[in-house]
């Protein structure tokens, strides 16, 4: 598969960045395809969909909700690491950033870090108190 390759700053736009926050990936496929002018098989062959299964996404008539295909979607379209963030993934193997409108401390809720599991428990808890909507993404690394 070869990804498909926008300059970070492609990824900075505010509406991409929120398509990114919700896995709006039918937003992030039609932005691939305006910002660099890919078509529905070039986004497929780098994503590891058939063409028929992107044009179902990007017409709502699907949705992405696998964290395996987040990955190569991540992957397929090159996703500078803060975008990734957005996404809600971990940083990809190459270090790149997306530039200043993805410096994540603009954004805390998008990323926290807890040393236990009762801390997380602990600040979900108090902030499911005050959200009206909100969502988890969950890893727990061990140690050799």
């Amino acid at each position: 598969m070869m990804p498909v390759e926008l300059p970070d700053c492609a990824w900075q736009h505010a509406y991409v960045r929120q398509a990114l926050r919700s896995r709006d990936i039918g937003a992030v496929f039609r932005h691939v395809q305006q910002y660099g002018g890919a078509s529905q098989a070039r986004i497929a062959m780098a994503v590891g969909m058939t063409q028929a299964r992107v044009n179902e996404v990007i017409n709502r008539r699907r949705e992405v909700v696998r964290l395996d295909v987040f990955e190569r979607i991540a992957d397929g379209l090159s996703l500078p690491d803060d975008a990734r963030h957005l996404l809600g993934l971990a940083a990809g193997r190459e270090r790149r950033t997306g530039g200043p409108a993805f410096d994540l401390a603009s954004y805390p809720e998008v990323v926290r870090v807890h040393q236990t599991q009762s801390a997380a428990a602990q600040d979900i808890r108090g902030q499911a108190r005050t959200a009206s909507e909100w969502d988890v993404l969950a890893v727990t690394c061990r140690r050799p």
